[in-house]
């Protein structure tokens, strides 16, 4: 395909909006082959000019040097012709002097060569000679001639600054390194520091400076600043090629701090790029870094382990021996350092490759990760939160009265009565300690087949109460069913039988257990006094329930509710909660949550703690789903002081701990989540851990810490996407609101891209909109005009076949934009007229068709105006002033006057 010169241009401003990589790199060199094929004007020259900075940011380091040479050459031809890109080439000259070194090939004298001519120019310009300087100090540096190098230093540190300096980030980053090298180490912190407060400065920084100040950090003791220094300035570096050097350094320090599980884990994710290394210097402290941390892997005892290597090329992925990698690398570690002293004529290189091979930990463990985090040691148990004065937890029901006291009596008949008088009145500790105390005082003595029946009885009502054992308390009331029948009580016997037919329901024999239960209530209600009534209706309602028949499981509980005045135990707090649950179940939310508040107060009322304790649980679930947040946790508040069985209340802690990750009391709940998160992977429960981790990830970005929310987020999105489970869509979606925290553009476009691409494939138009959009936002925040536009048009065409016209205005409005600021007015004139074709179709009198057709016109304005139609961006701006009015945007109204003044004066 032939392009236009306008094309070629076109696709050079598209190159110059994309991130450094591979796609830059491809777009870039397409232009300039066409542009050289049709000599077109001054776009080879620019295209290389783009391709220079391109080789270097994206790891292809040795092709800038004939890009670099060409435009240097082209540049001294015509020099007036390329006079607006004189600043560029210049500055082009300081990555050119800092790759030549980089390379042993390259002789030295090459090297001092394009340094003379350097200072040359800059002389020539009337530029400070501050750049020049540094550059003659890292040549010296580089060399190991240290008296060079602080001489340079020195001249460096006292010449003016100008716009050809390194930015105020990467000049004391330089210069920290140095002071550094020399065990200057609090003078480089305090060089450093003040530039870290700043905003950053450049796309080096602030990893260029963090990763300066790393060994400084360490060796004077600001154990948890060089942590962070190394977690934050590690997340930008790892997915750039180009900087594989300074991620060596990071391999360094973590073998340096006892962290060499990390430093193995960064080593084996970055291992396939020494086949592609940007500079054999890059390989060289790589492979010198890695080669550290794979000894005290050893040291460790455990040379025989095995460290992946991604297959490059023709070479296939591969498992290699951790002794056997950590031979090879130091190998091509020195291997590559007596090249470069060969170069040098010196052995500076090689020393301290020697030297790092087999450095010594500066501090035995320093933490690196985020409480939370599966590489994270595990935590110290945490106690349960305690919100209140009410009973402390407990361990499970001990096998002895565990310390209540039980009154004499004159038989175990007595004794039963007593334990079932306390277990309806839901003292269940009580009931307990007397079924207990009926076992010690009387067993071995000849019981009546009536008295064994109840206990068997009992035995089934602790299981299931107590012990949520269901197995045990089936076998229980079986026995019960049968001795009740030996003994000849049909309405005790009626009684188990319906407990045992609602166990069947519950455990999916609906059709056993359902007739048991009707046979049950059936009897009962035509033959036992009415006392009994209101648990039958009960018991049948929850069986119904079971058997998935809702409706009527609630028409039978109202049925019970008629008997509660007669019951021998107030059944109305037992009726409140399972009508919540009823109520959750068929979708009624905010019927089920003011049912769940009639059941605490019930609970109160009657003094039944359990009742209490599952009802401000129903209840603070309701709220939770209503977005009720302050409701929900004081329901589960409550819930745990009054709540006894320890796992019922680490599942209210849970749910209360994952809900208060999302508020301002997020710091609350971290604790408890990592506690959660270690014991989830202990027990082998991945998917578990990964949920609590999406938590823990929101509670820590709450907190404001990000970094520990991006650690354990990715943590729980491999765990998600190796399960093929789609909730790793929902932690990408917060991975977005992480990086753009830590400043990760590129890393939250790559999130929003994934997500995007979901979208798409399930067919859901509306959300797909959404995130195109989010994404072309992200785009248009980084200038990168052309690829926002795109992704406006997709956005506004999602939203099209999802029916929501609104918001394709408002998408094809912003299109437009996007357009003006990359193509030019006239193609942004163009796709304005798709924006008011679309937005002519909205209904007339709607508020939200009103205000996006006043946007319409305000962003109309600026583009009619470039194309030079004053009349109809005045009448344009008028419109959207007159409509912004109409809407009491009182605001948007004023920027629109303020708009249409400048269109006057202009």
């Amino acid at each position: 395909m032939a392009y236009s010169p306008q094309q070629l241009r076109d696709l050079l401003d598209q190159a110059y909006g994309m991130p450094y990589g591979a796609a830059q790199i491809a777009l870039v060199e397409q232009v300039i082959a066409h542009a050289d094929a049709q000599q077109a004007d001054d776009i080879p020259f620019r295209a290389r000019i783009l391709a220079t900075q391109a080789y270097i940011y994206g790891g292809e380091t040795a092709r800038a040097f004939v890009t670099f040479s060409w435009c240097r050459t082209e540049y001294d031809r015509e020099p007036a012709r390329y006079a607006d890109a004189t600043h560029v080439l210049l500055w082009q000259f300081k990555s050119m002097i800092i790759a030549l070194t980089k390379f042993p090939e390259v002789p030295l004298h090459s090297t001092y060569q394009v340094l003379d001519d350097m200072e040359q120019r800059w002389r020539a310009g009337g530029h400070s000679l501050h750049a020049v300087y540094a550059h003659r100090h890292y040549v010296a540096r580089h060399l190991g001639d240290r008296d060079a190098a602080q001489h340079w230093y020195e001249q460096w540190a006292i010449a003016p600054r100008d716009s050809l300096s390194d930015c105020l980030g990467c000049d004391p980053a330089s210069k920290a390194r140095w002071l550094a090298e020399l065990g200057r180490d609090e003078e480089a912190v305090a060089l450093g520091e003040p530039v870290l407060g700043a905003p950053p400065t450049c796309s080096e920084q602030p990893q260029n400076l963090l990763t300066s100040l790393l060994l400084p950090y360490l060796r004077t003791g600001r154990y948890e600043v060089a942590r962070d220094a190394h977690r934050r300035a590690y997340r930008f570096l790892r997915p750039n090629l180009a900087d594989l050097g300074d991620i060596a350094e990071h391999i360094h320090f973590c073998a340096l701090t006892g962290n060499a599980a990390r430093g193995l884990e960064i080593a084996e994710r970055h291992l396939d790029w020494l086949d592609r290394a940007p500079t054999p210097s890059a390989a060289m402290s790589f492979a010198a870094a890695a080669a550290l941390v794979l000894r005290r892997v050893d040291e460790d005892g455990h040379g025989d382990a095995t460290v992946r290597r991604r297959g490059h090329g023709t070479r296939p992925d591969a498992d290699v021996p951790v002794a056997a990698l950590l031979a090879e690398l130091t190998a091509t570690a020195l291997d590559i350092a007596a090249r470069f002293d060969a170069r040098n004529g010196s052995s500076h290189v090689s020393d301290t490759i020697r030297d790092r091979l087999v450095a010594e930990p500066i501090t035995q463990r320093l933490p690196l990760s985020a409480g939370g985090s599966r590489a994270a040691k595990p935590p110290s148990p945490v106690p349960l939160p305690r919100t209140g004065d009410g009973p402390p937890a407990t361990e499970p029901h001990p096998a002895g009265p565990a310390g209540v006291p039980v009154p004499p009596t004159s038989g175990p008949a007595e004794l039963l009565d007593l334990a079932d008088e306390a277990y309806l009145a839901d003292r269940l500790d009580e009931a307990l300690a007397a079924w207990q105390a009926f076992d010690e005082r009387y067993a071995g003595t000849d019981l009546t087949t009536l008295d064994r029946a109840r206990r068997a009885d009992g035995a089934g009502s602790a299981a299931a109460s107590l012990d949520h054992d269901l197995v045990a308390a089936e076998l229980s009331w079986r026995s019960a069913v049968e001795l009740y029948a030996q003994a000849g009580d049909e309405e005790r016997r009626q009684s188990a039988r319906g407990r045992l037919g609602l166990v069947y329901c519950q455990t999916d024999r609906v059709d056993q257990g359902l007739p048991l239960v009707e046979e049950s209530t059936a009897y009962l209600l035509a033959h036992a006094p009415a006392k009994r009534w209101a648990q039958a209706r009960l018991r049948r309602s929850a069986a119904l329930a079971a058997a998935g028949h809702l409706e009527e499981a609630l028409d039978e509980l109202d049925r019970a509710a008629e008997h509660v005045d007669s019951a021998e135990r107030d059944a109305r707090p037992d009726a409140a909660i399972f009508r919540t649950q009823l109520l959750g179940r068929l979708g009624r939310i905010v019927e089920s949550a003011e049912m769940a508040d009639e059941a605490c107060r019930l609970s109160r009322e009657l003094g039944r703690p359990e009742s209490l304790s599952h009802a401000c649980w129903l209840a603070g679930l309701a709220r939770e789903y209503l977005g009720d947040i302050e409701a929900a946790i004081t329901a589960y508040d409550e819930a745990l002081t009054v709540a006894t069985e320890d796992e019922f209340r680490r599942q209210i802690a849970r749910q209360r701990a994952g809900l208060l990750a999302g508020t301002a009391r997020a710091g609350e709940a971290i604790d408890l989540l990592v506690e959660v998160v270690a014991e989830a992977t202990a027990e082998g429960e991945p998917e578990r851990a990964a949920a609590t981790q999406h938590q823990l990830a929101i509670a820590y970005l709450n907190t404001g810490r990000p970094l520990d929310a991006a650690e354990v987020a990715e943590e729980a999105l491999a765990a998600f996407h190796s399960a093929g489970e789609p909730h790793e869509f929902a932690v990408r979606d917060l991975l977005v609101e992480v990086y753009q925290r830590l400043g990760h553009a590129d890393e939250a476009i790559a999130q929003l891209t994934e997500i995007a691409s979901w979208h798409a494939a399930e067919g859901v138009h509306g959300p797909h909109g959404a995130v195109l959009e989010r994404l072309a936002e992200q785009l248009d925040r980084l200038d990168r005009d052309a690829l926002a536009a795109a992704r406006f048009a997709e956005a506004a065409a999602a939203y099209e076949a999802a029916g929501q016209p609104p918001d394709a205005v408002r998408a094809y409005r912003r299109h437009a934009l996007s357009v003006l600021w990359s193509a030019g007015p006239n193609d942004a004139r163009a796709a304005l007229a798709e924006a008011d074709r679309h937005a002519a179709a909205l209904p007339a009198d709607e508020p939200e068709a009103t205000w996006q057709r006043a946007a319409l016109d305000y962003d109309a304005t600026k583009i009619i105006e470039r194309v030079g139609d004053i009349d109809e961006a005045l009448a344009r701006v008028r419109r959207a002033e007159e409509r912004f009015r109409g809407l009491d945007a009182v605001a948007q109204a004023a920027y629109a006057a303020a708009l249409r003044g400048e269109v006057l004066y202009r």
